[in-house]
């Protein structure tokens, strides 16, 4: 049986899945964040040692002929590109075209729509508006990093939250954590005291703190007024990516995707009123990892 894999790598988990030659998937997991960001020997090693521990989980279960993998932080034709390829090649033992790696992005896109045909938004830990034309020319907007932008993803929802926290609680000391968001954004980073606070934030990475979005979820669902403002702002911030890709290739029908997209109705609901265009709009999340496995079967045949 000949088997593809396929991994959708983004910046809080990646998930591989193994299919068969039919496209069913006989066996699926889960690994640590893998990204495209290697800019240093340090970052190589990782993703190589992330790979290897994939590896020895994927081989349990048959070894793929075809591999294909949906990366974030990874951009087409450049070194990084080449080296992760590379690193998969060696890791599995296959030849190099049997091997196709990309942004994330790239495999999401083709999980919803043929080329050339919707718009796509994606808010995980980060944000980004992704339109992949009939020629496979991308067009990106958002998507630049939570030091620039990412505005609507997991991270800038976490920030703002912490943010009017920590501001409330230096004009009224006691209050700002005494609120629902306080407590469950307490709950979640292990205390009140900034020195808890400043070693959750800058002692790990952008994955851990965009997870604090999901505090924030359940503050909202305690009609935390706060926390439902931050996440009809995010919802905003999102279709606003949506809206500058409709600007340059005119109306499309609209998916919405990624996790921090499903933290509470209210984002979704925000996003769709601020659409300017009346289009389809599809708020499905589908399987990037089941999508690149497919597509990684039919190199199998090649």
């Amino acid at each position: 049986m000949a088997l593809g894999l396929g991994i959708d790598a983004g910046g809080t988990a990646t998930r591989w899945r193994l299919v068969d030659d039919e496209g069913h998937c006989v066996a699926k997991g889960n690994a640590e964040p893998l990204t495209g960001h290697l800019f240093s020997a340090a970052a190589e090693e990782r993703a190589r040692q992330i790979i290897l521990d994939m590896a020895q989980a994927v081989l349990r279960e048959g070894k793929p002929l075809g591999i294909v993998a949906g990366i974030t932080g990874l951009t087409r034709d450049t070194p990084s590109e080449a080296k992760m390829r590379t690193l998969f090649a060696e890791i599995f033992e296959l030849l190099p075209d049997k091997v196709f790696v990309a942004e994330d992005m790239w495999i999401a896109y083709l999980s919803y729509f043929a080329l050339g045909e919707g718009i796509l938004v994606y808010s995980g830990t980060g944000s980004i508006g992704y339109y992949l034309s009939d020629a496979k020319e991308v067009i990106r907007v958002g998507g630049r990093g939570n030091l620039i932008d990412d505005g609507g993803s997991g991270f800038w929802i976490a920030r703002e939250a912490l943010k009017t926290i920590l501001r409330k609680e230096e004009e009224s000391p006691g209050e700002g954590w005494a609120t629902p968001l306080g407590r469950h954004l307490e709950k979640a980073v292990g205390g009140t005291d900034w020195n808890v606070v400043r070693s959750f934030v800058y002692g790990g990475d952008r994955g851990k703190i965009g997870s604090l979005a999901r505090a924030v979820s359940e503050a909202a669902r305690a009609d935390d007024q706060t926390a439902l403002r931050i996440l009809q702002e995010a919802g905003e911030e999102l279709a606003r990516l949506a809206n500058s890709l409709t600007k340059r290739v005119g109306p499309r029908p609209v998916a919405l995707a990624g996790g921090s997209s499903r933290l509470h109705p209210i984002v979704a609901e925000a996003f769709r009123r601020d659409l300017v265009a009346p289009v389809e709009f599809i708020t499905t999340d589908l399987d990037a990892g089941l999508t690149a496995a497919r597509l990684a079967a039919t190199l199998t045949r090649a």
